[in-house]
């Protein structure tokens, strides 16, 4: 087993820990946030304390955070009832510290010093005041019930859902999805008279994608649709003239343990830091989060028959979790302004790892090599560069959303977009929810789902609560061709250095521009400084036309 490891690591060029077998050493230099230059002529004791309220804040969410990696990875069954109360009792004493009467007065008496000493304030002072005061005004309506409810529903939804993915009861999940809409409903309703916001699932949607409206998904959607109308047929078409890929041979095993040390030892050479993070098989459906110290990862249970499947699903998850590392780290820890910038940016980064660089012919010339000594010396014509990327670039619309391909994708988002943001505001009720599944389902990509768990029930995401998420995944993969427009322009060996398995540049890019920056810019401004213009939908078409039809 020894020399099983040792040669894992042997071939990708990595030396393995002696002291740690689920770690690996660090590739890659290792990134510290940088320690912002602060203007210290103001002297704002109401914003001193602030601060130390929002620490609190921010340290408890941490806490909340690591119970929640662990009730993913290694909680015992029997501890389910415990774990919830002491998740949920942790974001209702948040949430009350969040909204006291002590916070509201210091956010006052802190703008109102702000104001009075333009020019005196740093610039990083300035945005966490300012994702303060949003952090404020996002709660300070909702009853701490609410709340409460909304943390209890969360995580019991995890465990409902994977029963009736079993049992496909469609009468069972209503019911509790329906639990789930009016509780979200009533919180969006507390949401939108602090906020000035009519729509409750635009006021949803805003906690995962800040100033993002309604008009705006529509319009980029709209648009991307438009393309994909024409561009889709087009590359299928010139698909269908090709000899078709590979497939792997049946009986081929892909054995986990080596899947997974191949996944890890990818995310070491992309930058992940294993020293404050790890990455683990689960038997729930992922998702993103952890701490800058603590970011652990995982993934759904590894399939024997396919190592390409449980590749992506850790390249997606490792996109996640070098984002959370890089986040400002030393004088901001706990702040607001330090921050991630929300569900869009998250998954820019998750798609730039797994669908931009993670699909790329050069990536597969990198990982191709290694492959048959990894896997007990499978000899495989499947496993050839060329043909692995033609494998995870064959564009054919299928029924599940997590394993579409690049092109078809978006319209598994456009469908699950325009269904919650009708359940959320009336105009669809739960009742018409699989109807409303099948004809779009129908319309938009010509197929049929042939039960409930093909259908309306596929996703987790509305077991659990996360109304308005959905679009954060098509807007992220628009941000994510334009962040890699920008590497492109930025390292003009960037191919290459791909094909050579070196991520150093790509990383450090991406820290300097993303990462490290927290909170301190508005989203549209951070894209803009990063790659000189504000979000641009043509970005993805130009790197979908470039990848299949060039």
């Amino acid at each position: 087993m020894k020399l099983f490891l040792n040669k894992i690591t042997d071939l990708l060029g990595l030396k393995k820990r002696t002291d740690c077998p689920q770690t690996l050493p660090r590739s890659t230099p290792h990134f510290e946030a940088p320690v912002p230059k602060q203007d210290q002529k103001h002297d704002c004791e109401s914003y001193t304390k602030l601060k130390a309220e929002y620490r609190d804040i921010g340290r408890m969410n941490a806490i909340i955070e690591v119970l929640g990696r662990d009730f993913l990875t290694a909680m015992p069954e029997g501890a389910y009832k415990s774990r919830l109360g002491q998740i949920s009792f942790l974001y209702r004493r948040m949430h009350e510290d969040l909204i006291s009467g002590q916070v509201h007065k210091l956010l006052e008496k802190a703008q109102e010093h702000e104001y009075a000493n333009p020019g005196s304030w740093d610039e990083w002072d300035s945005a966490n005041l300012r994702e303060m005061r949003s952090m404020y005004l996002m709660y300070c309506h909702v009853d701490p019930e609410l709340m409460e409810r909304k943390a209890n529903l969360s995580y019991e939804g995890r465990r409902r859902h994977r029963a009736i993915m079993k049992s496909g009861d469609w009468d069972q999940a209503k019911g509790f999805l329906q639990e789930q809409i009016d509780l979200h409903r009533r919180i969006a309703d507390s949401r939108c008279k602090a906020n000035n916001i009519d729509s409750q699932y635009e006021m949803l949607m805003q906690e995962y994608m800040p100033e993002m409206k309604v008009f705006d998904i529509e319009n980029l959607f709209g648009s991307h649709e438009q393309t994909l109308k024409s561009l889709m047929p087009e590359i299928i078409e010139k698909q269908n003239a090709e000899a078709p890929p590979i497939a792997f041979e049946e009986g081929l095993e892909f054995e986990a343990e080596a899947q997974m040390w191949l996944n890890r030892s990818l995310l070491e050479v992309l930058g992940f830091d294993f020293e404050r993070g790890g990455l683990y098989e689960t038997g729930h459906n992922p998702v993103e989060g952890g701490t800058v110290d603590d970011t652990r990862l995982v993934i759904y249970n590894v399939d024997e028959s396919n190592f390409l499947d449980s590749m992506k699903s850790a390249l997606h998850e490792g996109g996640h979790g070098l984002y959370i590392q890089g986040l400002p780290r030393k004088t901001w820890r706990y702040q607001p302004v330090a921050m991630d910038m929300g569900a869009a940016v998250h998954e820019s980064q998750a798609l730039l790892v797994e669908m931009i660089i993670g699909r790329k012919q050069e990536f597969f010339e990198f990982i191709s090599p290694r492959l048959e000594g990894l896997f007990h010396g499978i000899h495989s014509p499947a496993l050839a560069p060329e043909n692995l990327f033609r494998l995870k670039t064959r564009v054919k619309p299928g029924i599940d959303r997590k394993k579409a391909d690049e092109v078809s994708y978006f319209y598994h988002v456009l469908l699950r977009f325009r269904l919650e943001r009708d359940l959320i505001d009336g105009s669809l009720s739960i009742d018409k929810l699989p109807e409303a599944w099948v004809e779009g389902m129908h319309d938009l990509l010509g197929i049929t789902p042939s039960s409930h768990t093909e259908g309306c029930l596929q996703d987790v995401h509305w077991f659990v609560g996360k109304f308005g998420y959905f679009p954060s995944y098509a807007v992220g993969h628009m941000m994510a061709a334009q962040f890699y427009e920008a590497l492109r322009r930025d390292i003009p060996r960037i191919h290459e250095k791909i094909t050579e398995g070196d991520f150093e540049e790509i990383k450090s890019w991406l820290y300097n521009n993303i990462y490290a920056k927290g909170r301190l810019l508005h989203t549209q401004d951070l894209l803009k400084e990063a790659t000189g213009k504000t979000l641009r939908p043509e970005y993805l078409e130009k790197h979908l036309r470039r990848r299949y039809l060039h």
